[in-house]
């Protein structure tokens, strides 16, 4: 037996002795790390969906191959392909596998170059080593040592540097929400939250800073920030502005929707929203693969769902449109039409 360890949880799987683990196992194991990375891909669509089903079907050994990638993502999160197969090796060799171990495994994968972090969005390694962080579909809120409010949004990371001469807030992945108290508002030392893109410089406020692959997002919901490009572009968003900046330029500030900062409350609101990009925004809070079939997803969706509970915002769409929830497991569902 083996445990997979992940916040006060674990769960315990059984494992084959090492001498077990036949080369047949071993390449079920890598096509299902494999196929599981490609369904992760922007690229991957209806065809790569059936062709998994097939595969599933044709040996037994692949759906154990499949069951074993299902479990140690839903606790370490969206692991790529490689980074899974690496993980699952070692398990299935009896290998002690707390969280720690799990990392330095996936250090260790990292660093020789056989997957690089540019190759994988998220940043699993150095997302668990953050300071501070969340799992998928996880919210989380702290108080930090001046009195400033931290609300990390579900798969964030983030580390603390507070000196003599600022108060530091690198974002590593995901979302934030900031809000700086009173006694922030008496320290001297300037409040920033830093991304690869560049500078948030918070001008007593409240706001929230958003890391995509190319770009940050900037949402100002009380006063204002000052937004600093690496390579030196400024621009000022004040109260009920929003903006995006990349390394080079910022766009400029436009008017957010009130309800951008529902996160914060559990909640995921939306108004005249194809359900595609519903689909996706409802994916990360949800550990796995979930889809939206191209056939579905002109449909516009308007409401409010609870982000910890995605099964019953999906469950909401058979009511609203033609729609079928297809899942092969838990961890990998498609909205498809309904037959």
């Amino acid at each position: 037996m083996f445990a997979l360890c992940a916040g006060s949880g674990t769960v315990t799987l059984t494992a084959t002795a090492p001498d077990e683990l036949t080369q047949a196992r071993r390449e079920a194991l890598q096509a299902a790390a494999q196929w599981y990375a490609r369904l992760c891909s922007e690229e991957a669509g209806p065809e790569d969906e059936q062709a998994l089903r097939q595969w599933l079907g044709s040996d037994p050994m692949h759906q154990w191959a499949w069951q074993r990638v299902d479990q140690l993502q839903a606790r370490l999160g969206r692991v790529p392909g490689h980074l899974a197969l690496n993980t699952l090796e070692r398990a299935e060799q009896h290998v002690s596998m707390s969280r720690r171990g799990v990392l330095k495994g996936l250090a260790l994968l990292l660093g020789t170059g056989t997957l690089g972090v540019a190759a994988y969005r998220h940043a699993p390694v150095e997302h668990w080593l953050a300071d501070h962080h969340t799992a998928t579909g996880e919210i989380k809120q702290l108080t930090l040592d001046d009195g400033t409010t931290l609300i990390l949004n579900t798969a964030s990371a983030v580390d603390i540097h507070f000196d003599v001469n600022e108060r530091l807030v690198v974002l590593r992945e995901g979302e934030i929400m900031v809000t700086t108290g009173s006694e922030s508002s008496e320290d001297p030392r300037p409040f920033i939250v830093q991304t690869p893109q560049g500078r948030v410089h918070a001008l007593g406020t409240r706001f929230s800073v958003r890391m995509l692959e190319a770009e940050t997002q900037v949402a100002v919901f009380e006063h204002g920030v000052e937004v600093t490009t690496r390579a030196g572009a400024q621009s000022l968003c004040a109260a009920g502005q929003q903006l995006a900046f990349t390394a080079d330029a910022t766009s400029p500030p436009t008017s957010l929707v009130p309800t951008d900062d529902a996160w914060t409350r559990q909640m995921l609101v939306v108004q005249d929203m194809r359900l595609d990009a519903f689909i996706a925004d409802l994916s990360r809070f949800r550990t796995g693969v979930l889809r939206c079939s191209p056939s579905v997803a002109h449909y516009r969706i308007t409401g409010a769902f609870r982000v910890d509970d995605t099964d019953q915002a999906l469950h909401a769409l058979t009511k609203s449109f033609p729609v079928s929830i297809n899942s092969r497991t838990r961890y990998w569902v498609v909205v498809d039409e309904k037959k």
